[in-house]
């Protein structure tokens, strides 16, 4: 398809960054991803460095940034004073300029902002984040909406909340899948809920909405909230492997310390689904997608 916009793609090299990138690609979009290396800059790769105080502007026919760039790692967020700058300063200014340039930008929040105790909840609900990174991701986009306010632009921001993503690579699947193989038992932590959905479900769904440029705040989830053992047992099953070969544990019985622990990952897509048709990915539809990439 041909369009008369042009999209980049801060964060270009993240799993989200890349997996959106490949989606705007498949429809023929006219995309760049951004890079803060020098060495890597090509004729879909610029340069945009966000700690740089040099404003950065925007290509000439590059209309839409999706903001995937940030400090995620949730240790780094508690200990790390950069990480708290790039997460609620650096990051938001980069919004504002590109706000100024007459841009329209998808800033990518996350589940946790609302804190994992109540189920489901939508696009408007109030937030209770716990963790840093939780706390970073909701000053950011307080910030940003007090920007979007000031500058009039609310028709072109919207702010998209994501469930977790995983890939054949994501941890601990290459394991998982390397003991299947030697026919030998995995140990899902049964006391970890997550609401999954695959990085392809994730570019596809993003690029979606950044054709339709609907304003606001908007969820991508998956569409059950599942145990680790749950979802190993779904995996199992597409790929015929012996579900006695999942033998669930805890992560207190491992002694693995997860500073996340929801009782619900999910998020509400009401709004979402209303405004974009887009739906929550199935179990089965995460299930079946990381399968194909694993055979492929």
């Amino acid at each position: 398809m041909t369009s008369p916009h042009g999209y980049l793609v801060v964060g270009g090299d993240s799993l989200v960054g890349g997996g959106l990138f490949r989606a705007l690609q498949r429809r023929g979009h006219n995309a760049l991803t951004s890079t803060r290396r020098h060495d890597t800059v090509n004729d879909r790769r610029i340069h945009l460095d966000f700690e740089s105080d040099t404003p950065f502007r925007m290509p000439a026919g590059i209309d839409y940034a999706f903001i995937v760039a940030a400090a995620t790692n949730y240790d780094r967020c508690e200990k790390d004073p950069l990480a708290y700058r790039i997460n609620v300063e650096l990051i938001p200014r980069l919004v504002v300029s590109l706000l100024e340039q007459g841009v329209f930008v998808t800033f990518i929040s996350t589940n946790s902002v609302f804190g994992g105790e109540r189920p489901w909840p939508h696009e408007e609900d109030p937030h209770a984040p716990g963790i840093a990174y939780a706390r970073q991701k909701d000053e950011a986009e307080k910030v940003i909406r007090a920007a979007v306010r000031h500058l009039k632009a609310e028709d072109r921001l919207n702010i998209v909340r994501l469930t977790k993503i995983l890939d054949r690579d994501t941890s601990p699947l290459p394991n998982w899948f390397a003991a299947w193989k030697r026919r030998e038992v995995v140990q899902p932590f049964s006391d970890l809920i997550f609401a999954p959905m695959t990085v392809r479900f994730v570019g596809e769904a993003l690029a979606t909405i950044g054709e339709q440029r609907i304003p606001g705040d908007l969820h991508l989830s998956g569409a059950e909230n599942v145990s680790y053992v749950d979802f190993a047992a779904s995996l199992a099953r597409k790929l015929g492997v012996d579900e006695r070969l999942i033998v669930p544990t805890t992560s207190e019985e491992k002694g693995v310390h997860i500073p996340f622990k929801p009782r619900y990952s999910g998020l509400g897509m009401r709004r979402t689904t209303a405004l974009s048709g887009l739906m929550p990915q199935t179990i089965e539809d995460v299930a079946s997608d990381l399968t194909r990439q694993h055979i492929d």
